[in-house]
């Protein structure tokens, strides 16, 4: 086994250990993963669209438009009409949204810490400059 097998192991192994926590974290909510992931982009971007979403994503039109359905029922996003375009809508969190996506932001910080416990500000910056390297050598594969 070289190196490089070696490296990408544990990469592989780190990133299943972050997914797991994160939708232990999403399940806490009591949200599906498709749901997390909407709070989470429209946490992120407010006064986005569906078909933002659904691209961001790369799920189908249907598959976004359900969970943000079910996330408007459940209070958690509001709809409102697009100024830019009258045929889309704009989706928003609501309060109890909002309470949520910064329950959801302290899991992921509570995580952080413990991935970086015992790693120097330098060591945290250059483990983050070399992941977004690796993930950008990736993205020109394509």
């Amino acid at each position: 086994m070289d190196n490089e097998d070696m490296i990408a192991r544990q990469l592989i192994q780190l990133a299943r250990k972050i997914k797991q926590r994160r939708n232990l974290h999403i399940k806490d909510l009591k949200l599906t993963m498709g749901q997390g992931d909407a709070l989470k982009y429209f946490g992120d971007h407010p006064n986005r669209t569906i078909s933002m979403f659904k691209s961001d994503q790369s799920v189908t039109h249907q598959t976004a438009r359900v969970i943000i359905q079910h996330m408007v029922q459940t209070g958690l996003f509001t709809l409102v009409p697009n100024p830019e375009d009258g045929r889309s809508k704009l989706v928003n969190l609501t309060e109890l949204g909002s309470t949520k996506y910064e329950q959801l932001n302290a899991h992921g910080w509570q995580t952080s810490g413990e991935l970086f416990k015992g790693f120097t500000p330098a060591e945290q910056q250059q483990f983050l400059t070399l992941a977004r390297r690796a993930n950008a050598n990736l993205d020109h594969q394509n």
